[in-house]
């Protein structure tokens, strides 16, 4: 005999009104002596943890916490904690490559925050000249910094908050590295660059330019001279492409040494036809500029469109400029007139070949499928190289980059009494600038650990942010978070984690862009920055991924109301162990996975 179910177990009553109800037992006492917290086995806790946003920023950017101030119109305080982890936003939020919006976790929902431009609106809120008010006194070491580039800057910044001495030696009569000569003006205005070393120079670092390590003086001298050094020369000399006529005429220069003249102030004549051998970023830079300086732009690159190196928006730019494309070619050979002026750029068209182990399929030339191509200039930009000869072998390098470990710290030669370190480009990891200022930021931490005899890997492993490689000098410094909560600096919430039918779909805010027209009569820049409304409206799409945001849910959803407010103008709440049973439904309906289920033996902090 089948056992039935209790639904059909049930008798059916058709209640017209509440004097049909059948008599029941109500109790009017209380039932707080049955402290039901006994039953649990697994408990609630309250853990700030990192979005996927910050995970990805190299530079470990907390960008949920500065938009969280932003939202609440705390424009200033939103720029000094801004700075606590990428301290020039006025920069990046110009030319970063925006790692934090590949991963934002709105994406699924409509689109990504728009993180760059707050981060670029936020960087512009303060005077950039205006020194950071938490300096400290000088520690009795100082660090020499060879290189203003990003990476010297961010190692300058950050050694100085750690109460070193500093100054920076550039071998450029204008301070700023690849900043300053490397990027296009329209990309990132030179008063920029320079109102970011007002405020270097305002806490009272050093400057040096017109100086060159290795000709105006020797390594050795200043291993003598300093504590620390950090070596940060970035990439300044351009790959060749290796055919014939490429070292043969004037007209045949390289993309970089192009947009450093440029910078300065130089005059270039190009002519009326350029083609730009690289579709890199410096690519890219180098076809627009030359636009603006009046040439029809050809970009020809090895790869399909799918794979070369430059970032999509800038794709999208250039063609808007009217730089054409061709793609899956190479240049053969250059051929040249009498005078030096250029006949033709023969070049072969290119298919993909075989894949090889990792299934990729490197371009391979066509027999006998050869193009001529007409120019006036030739801009090689297939990419950079670091010079190294400065270091006059008393620095440990390998492939022609500088050997580091963990801690950024070099292997060098001889006796002197300065500790090495180096970042940027000059060493193995990807080569733009915010990486380049995560770098400074690792050697600094790693210089002052090294200072106080601290084990350097065991304090990274502390404050690593994510997965890492970023870490977070918040943490180093034990500054407060925004949300006085426990924060777990290891965990991740990516979108798995966030309960989206809580979220509204809404349009991502439009930065303003001028027509392709307009902007290529000068080298002004062509987007401005974000006004406070704008900011405020693209702000509120920010979901705030693993951190609280006292929105009540964990509060109205528990059955046995033990999610209480702290009160006393505290944030967030608290839980009361006597009667939580562990359900996890304050976990479950939590929007942004700001609570954790735990095992019951995990200690946690009792709060008052």
């Amino acid at each position: 005999m089948a056992v039935k179910k209790r639904s059909e177990l049930a008798k059916e009553y058709d209640f017209k009104t509440w004097r049909d109800f059948t008599p029941m037992n109500i109790s009017v006492g209380t039932m707080l002596h049955n402290m039901t917290g006994s039953w649990r086995f697994i408990k609630p806790i309250y853990e700030d943890k990192v979005p996927a946003c910050q995970n990805a920023c190299p530079a470990g950017n907390d960008i949920e916490g500065w938009i969280k101030l932003l939202q609440k119109g705390e424009y200033e305080r939103a720029y000094w904690h801004l700075k606590q982890e990428q301290p020039f936003p006025a920069i990046l939020g110009r030319i970063c490559f925006r790692f934090c919006e590949t991963a934002c976790n709105r994406a699924p929902l409509d689109d990504c925050v728009g993180i760059n431009d707050l981060e670029r609106f936020v960087g512009d809120q303060v005077a950039l000249s205006t020194p950071n008010p938490d300096l400290p006194e000088y520690n009795g070491k100082d660090l020499a910094v060879i290189g203003s580039g990003p990476a010297g800057m961010s190692a300058a910044y950050y050694s100085r908050l750690l109460g070193f001495k500093v100054t920076i030696f550039e071998e450029l009569p204008e301070m700023g590295g690849i900043l300053r000569v490397g990027i296009p003006n329209y990309r990132l205005p030179r008063e920029v660059v320079a109102s970011e070393f007002e405020g270097l120079k305002n806490m009272g670092i050093e400057f040096r330019p017109n100086t060159a390590v290795g000709k105006d003086i020797a390594l050795d001298e200043l291993r003598n001279e300093y504590d620390y050094i950090f070596l940060a020369t970035g990439m300044h000399a351009s790959m060749k492409i290796g055919v014939k006529g490429e070292d043969e005429s004037q007209r045949i220069f390289s993309g970089l040494d192009m947009l450093k003249k440029i910078a300065l102030g130089e005059k270039v004549e190009l002519g009326k036809r350029v083609v730009v051998i690289g579709g890199g970023n410096s690519g890219i830079d180098c076809a627009r500029v030359s636009r603006r300086l009046g040439a029809e732009v050809t970009i020809i690159d090895i790869l399909d469109e799918k794979e070369i190196p430059a970032h999509p928006e800038e794709i999208e730019g250039a063609r808007e400029e009217g730089v054409k494309f061709i793609f899956l070619s190479c240049p053969e050979r250059i051929e040249l007139n009498d005078d030096g002026t250029i006949r033709k750029l023969v070049c072969c068209e290119l298919e993909p070949g075989p894949p090889d182990k990792s299934g990729h399929r490197n371009p391979v030339k066509k027999d006998a499928d050869l193009f001529d191509m007409e120019a006036d200039s030739i801009l090689i930009a297939i990419g950079q190289i670091p010079l190294l000869d400065y270091l006059n072998g008393i620095v440990e390098t390998e492939n022609g980059l500088v050997l580091v470990n963990e801690g950024l710290k070099v292997n060098v030669r001889g006796d002197g009494r300065a500790k090495i370190f180096a970042g940027g480009d000059i060493i193995d990891m990807p080569h733009n600038a915010v990486y380049a200022v995560a770098s400074g930021k690792r050697a600094a931490i790693a210089m002052d650990c090294d200072r106080e005899d601290k084990d350097v890997a065991e304090v990274l492993e502390k404050i690593v942010i994510g997965d890492g490689p970023a870490i977070s000098f918040a943490k180093y410094m034990r500054w407060d978070s925004v949300n006085q909560v426990p924060y777990n600096n290891h965990l991740v919430v990516d979108s798995e984690k966030i309960v989206y039918d809580y979220f509204n779909k809404a349009l991502r805010v439009q930065k303003q862009i001028q027509d392709p027209d307009v902007r290529i009569a000068s080298f002004k820049a062509f987007t401005s920055t974000f006004t406070r409304e704008d900011a405020q409206q693209e702000a509120t799409h920010c979901m705030h991924c693993g951190r609280c945001t006292e929105c009540d849910n964990c509060l109205i959803f528990c059955p046995d109301m033990s999610v209480l407010y702290k009160g006393n103008d505290q944030f967030g709440y608290t839980f009361d162990y006597d009667y939580c049973k562990g359900c996890g439904i304050c976990f479950t309906e939590c929007p942004r996975n700001a609570i954790s289920m735990v095992d019951e033996e995990t200690p946690v902090e009792i709060e008052n």
